[in-house]
């Protein structure tokens, strides 16, 4: 065998360590990818990457701990790789040396193929944990992100809110399932009938879910629908009656059967697909990140048997008997100001070109400067060169640019010349009219660009130009404005704050063109100084929203829409008794049950207005029909009859009824039908209580989400409609009063003005260590109207323009969806006055992800109580004023980006 030369040895020698070093290096890259890859969601803080397990869900620090355990494991096999490495490259061609090293590579590899696969069986196990805890699907392993995509249809999209909740583990098997959305639904898309055939929900014969569209499955078993059509044998939950209250935009969902089983609890999930449309007949998820939505839940073992009551302490305004005494001693008063047209102001006209000399070159303009002149000259020393200056002191150069082939010179940012004929030495004169820029007009916290037009925020400057259009012109851009009122007389348009106060003097005018136009500021504004003497409780402002919290979600069949659709089940109506019904005499409001008297009759048993349920369904909120004027958003707001005695009414349904002990032998331990002061039997336990189950098919009042009853009385027992609790009255004079429920205050003849603020927020500004799936929160610092706590944002019409109001929020730096919802609660932080002082926000979501940038918004369409917007919108430590009344990452900011959202 002939023996290789001694110079071909060393040559292969080098490739053998070449390749053992690149195989090591692909090796360690293995090891510090499976590391990576070991870097999932359990706490790990989404701005500066730092552990934070105190906050971290006990999942994700089962979760946590494992992959600590497997990351170290994971460095001693790196470890044992390179020290493998390091012994073979310095082998010097000793066999035991190599041998040994190879040893070592065999057994780190070994080790790290049992890494990974502990990793994967790990990751299998605890995303099965979590999925059977309530988590709707685990992360582990995962690098962040959605349980499920579809759930990001919720926040940012068009799912306004849902029940139960996302990972909710005590759903009772009797549950409803509830979803609004913020655009109608198609009725046809959501129903069909007995054959399976589309239909109109809430027509005779058409209630049952379309099966296509809605999905209610095991979550274990899987969607046993998964296509646009369902086939006739299948694993979903079908028998499902659908209700949809008035406006379309909520689909209440009644398994007819109960879900889960008596002795294990199951997870469920509900999936909407692209079948279910909008009105437009568009899939309702189009523009969401996944064309459906989904969540998931937990059933337990038991039915819900407890009937809703009103919170205790849930009401505004409180319960009030007696009517306060004023005694105004200065009247508020509005700031006013005036802008004066004494001409017209200057509309944009770009630079224009008078004169070239001598003639003959064509020269195209660039220039937004103020120059009037340039001289362009040809160096005598180089002919192919052009040298652009300053014409009015001739000196100064501002460029010098290459002629090409056909004589053309740029210089950027000023002009174009061309000239074939260029030699040596040549000097030209360029005369131009220079760039006229568009005057602006700012007011308060909008500023206008006079323009050709009325598009967007310019003012139209007439043709031919006379103060007084130019004037009218102004007060037409100004009719929608947030903060003002204007007013033409003659050539002046008059402006008056909306809000009256000394806030009003703070609302600033300027303009670029002093000639066209004299400003006088705005001053003047008083507010109001009276003396109040308080009877009982403090009488309300007229522009209150009327809220009544429950102490569960509730359903919105009965509850939900205009008033004349609910009133037979919940009513505002006047609190004297001598007040009179639709059609009684009368000569004042004061006279009727709806506070309406029109010709010497009343209109209406009870005040026209809405009904409104947020909060995840716990919030009914009333809001009058009758406008009292913008808020500081230019939203129309809407006011409760003034200096009135306002009662509200809530009906309890009738129960289900029974002929004989037979029909109760399902409902244990009601097995009793007997008599009660209904005027029907009901099922009956051995304490006399009965089955809280309302009569669903003769819905007759408000009811929970397992269709039980209302208890006015907080007795925790379904009486049914038999008297009204009065809240205002002792426990003494309500004895056998249940279970329908009321109570009555006082509206005085004032409007609240002052905006909303947030007190406090969680996490703060740049906080770190924060856990995967701990809510935002946001205190505001007073009552605040839950139905406007809400995600997305709405328009407004103002003036000539719309204008956007975001309401809230949250943002992410991450490419992948985030699904997110809001829920609210009340807080009485002053114990002496016994009723509701603030409200408390929580932003929900699906799982953050590591190390990614999340910004809560809250925008200015939020509302309190009274109506007034969050605008300015004040936060901890950022101290915005209404020249810079955004607050941006805690700073006082004017500037907002295109979209509406802080940069």
């Amino acid at each position: 065998m002939k023996r290789p030369s001694a110079k071909g040895r060393p040559c292969q020698n080098m490739k053998k360590k070449i390749g053992l070093a690149l195989g090591i290096v692909i090796i360690a890259g293995l090891a510090f990818t499976a590391r990576l890859a070991l870097a999932a969601d359990f706490g790990f803080d989404p701005i500066a990457n730092t552990i934070g397990l105190s906050q971290a869900d006990p999942r994700f620090i089962v979760g946590r701990i494992i992959q600590i355990a497997l990351s170290l494991l994971g460095l001693v096999a790196l470890v044992i790789i390179l020290a493998a490495g390091t012994i073979w490259m310095t082998s010097g061609g000793d066999e035991e040396k190599i041998s040994r090293a190879k040893r070592l590579l065999k057994n780190a590899v070994i080790g790290l193929v049992i890494i990974l696969s502990a990793w994967a069986i790990a990751t299998f196990v605890i995303n099965r944990l979590y999925q059977a805890t309530g988590g709707g699907g685990g992360n582990f392993g995962g690098g962040g992100g959605l349980e499920d995509p579809g759930l990001a249809a919720a926040g940012a999209c068009t799912v306004d809110s849902f029940y139960p909740a996302n990972g909710q583990t005590d759903v009772p098997r009797n549950t409803s399932i509830m979803i609004s959305f913020k655009e109608a639904i198609l009725p046809e898309s959501a129903c069909v009938d007995g054959q399976g055939d589309p239909c109109v929900c809430g027509q005779p014969g058409c209630s049952l879910i379309n099966p296509a569209a809605i999905k209610v499955y095991k979550t274990d078993l899987g969607d046993g629908c998964p296509d646009a059509t369902c086939p006739e044998t299948n694993t979903n939950v079908t028998d499902i009656a659908v209700s949809m209250p008035s406006g379309n935009q909520t689909l209440v969902l009644t398994p007819l059967s109960f879900l889960g089983s008596p002795s294990d609890s199951i997870q469920y999930s509900v999936k909407f697909s692209s079948q279910l449309k909008k009105v437009d007949g568009v899939s309702m998820f189009a523009n969401c990140s996944s064309d459906y939505f989904s969540w998931s839940f937990l059933v337990n073992t038991s039915l819900d048997l407890t009937p809703p009551q009103v919170l205790d302490g849930g009401i505004f305004p409180v319960p009030d008997d007696d009517g306060d005494v004023y005694q105004q001693l200065t009247p508020a008063q509005a700031a006013q100001g005036e802008i004066a047209a004494n001409s017209c102001p200057n509309i944009y006209a770009p630079a224009e070109l008078i004169s070239v000399l001598p003639s003959g070159p064509a020269v195209s303009l660039d220039y937004h400067g103020q120059l009037n002149s340039f001289i362009i000259s040809v160096p005598a020393d180089y002919p192919n060169k052009a040298q652009l200056f300053d014409g009015q002191d001739g000196q100064t150069l501002l460029g010098v640019a290459d002629f090409d082939g056909s004589g053309l010179a740029v210089f950027p940012n000023y002009l174009s010349f061309q000239s074939e004929n260029h030699p040596a030495g040549s000097l030209w004169t360029v005369s131009i009219n220079p760039e006229q820029a568009a005057d602006t007009l700012a007011v308060g916290n909008e500023s206008y660009i006079f323009a050709d037009s009325f598009a967007n925020n310019k003012i139209l400057v007439p043709s031919p130009c006379t103060p007084g259009a130019q004037a009218a012109n102004i007060a037409a851009k100004l009719s929608g404005h947030e903060q003002v009122s204007a007013a033409l007389v003659g050539s002046t348009v008059e402006l008056t704050a909306k809000v009256a106060g000394e806030a009003g003097n703070d609302i600033i005018l300027s303009t670029s063109n002093n000639t066209a136009l004299t400003l006088q500021p705005m001053s003047g504004g008083t507010d109001l100084e009276e003396t109040t003497l308080i009877q009982d409780e403090k009488d309300r402002p007229m522009n209150s929203v009327i809220q009544v919290n429950f102490n569960e979600a509730i359903n919105p069949i009965t509850v939900s829409g205009p008033a004349e659709t609910v009133s037979p089940y919940i009513r505002v109506l006047n609190a004297d008794k001598t007040a009179g019904a639709n059609g009684a005499v009368c000569s004042q409001d004061a006279d009727c049950l709806s506070y309406k008297c029109q010709a010497g009759a009343c209109v209406g048993d009870f005040l026209p207005g809405k009904f409104v349920v947020s909060n995840g369904y716990k919030t009914l909120e009333f809001i009058s029909d009758q406008e009292c004027g913008l808020n500081g958003c230019g939203e129309k707001i809407y006011c409760l009859p003034a200096d009135s005695h306002l009662s509200v009414e809530l009906v309890s349904a009738d129960l289900k009824p029974c002929d004989t002990d037979a029909d109760c032998l399902a409902y244990n331990p009601f097995k009793s039908c007997a008599t009660s002061p209904l005027p029907y039997r009901t099922c009956q336990d051995l304490n006399a209580i009965n089955y809280p189950t309302a009569n669903l098919s003769l819905l007759t009042g408000l009811i929970d989400a397992a269709a039980n009853s209302l208890d006015g009385n907080r007795d925790t027992a379904a009486d049914g409609p038999i008297d009204f609790y009065d809240d205002n009255k002792s426990k003494d004079e309500n004895i056998n009063k249940k279970d329908k429920y009321t109570w009555s205050f006082f509206i005085n003849d004032k409007i609240a003005t002052d905006p909303p603020q947030i007190s406090f927020v969680s996490p703060q500004q740049a906080q770190s260590e924060q856990g995967l799936a701990v809510p935002v929160q946001i205190n505001f610092n007073t009552l605040m109207m839950n139905s406007s706590l809400r995600t997305g944002s709405l328009t407004v019409q103002s003036g000539t323009s719309s204008v956007v109001h975001k309401l809230i929020n949250l943002r992410s730096a991450a490419p992948s969806p985030l699904g997110y919802w809001i829920l609210n609660e009340n807080k009485d932080v002053n114990p002496l006055d016994g009723e509701p002082d603030t409200t408390i926000s929580k932003i929900f979501h699906s799982t953050f992800q590591e190390s990614v940038t999340y910004k809560p918004q809250v925008g200015s369409g939020v509302k309190d109580i009274y109506q007034n917007c969050y605008k300015p919108s004040a936060g901890p430590g950022c101290a915005v004023t209404p020249s810079l009344p955004s607050c941006c990452f805690g700073v006082p900011s004017a500037v907002l980006g295109p979209d509406g959202n802080c940069q």
